[in-house]
């Protein structure tokens, strides 16, 4: 279990140091396949919401608290994907979330250029990767204890 918080922590503080260097104008690359900018996210996923900024500030507050009673005291009777991959919901989450009650936006600074605008315009952090990851590899981790027992 260690190695997963080690894993889980090292990646929380690259995306809190890689949004710190965005905001300050000191992140920047441009490349065929990765761009590295600035964006701040007033909303959830693709801006969604941005009108409601109040829930926006505390509903997810509510929701990563619930999770963590939830999942945490079960954190050490899984599997180490599922471990990891609890974890990285968790850390990705308080990343955002850190964000949004400190700023009232999400920073946000990876870009993967593509021939289609609309995919294109998608800007994402290393928290938005740690939620996804997370979600896969906990998935992962209960089936493979489901197909153990």
């Amino acid at each position: 279990m260690y190695i997963a918080i080690a894993i889980a922590a090292a990646l929380l503080g690259a995306d809190r140091v890689l949004k710190y260097l965005s905001r300050t104008g000191k992140l920047r690359l441009e490349s065929k396949y990765l761009r590295l900018t600035h964006l701040e996210n007033r909303g959830f996923f693709l801006g969604l919401g941005q009108k409601h900024e109040k829930l926006l500030r505390w509903l997810p507050m509510g929701v990563w608290l619930l999770a963590a009673v939830c999942l945490l005291p079960e954190l050490g009777k899984r599997v180490f994907s599922a471990q990891l991959g609890i974890l990285l919901v968790l850390l990705g989450g308080l990343s955002n979330q850190f964000d949004r009650l400190r700023r009232g936006s999400v920073t946000d600074y990876l870009q993967f250029p593509h021939r289609k605008a609309k995919k294109r315009a998608l800007v994402w952090n290393l928290a938005d990767f740690m939620l996804i990851g997370g979600v896969v590899l906990t998935v992962a981790g209960l089936v493979k204890e489901l197909i153990k027992k």
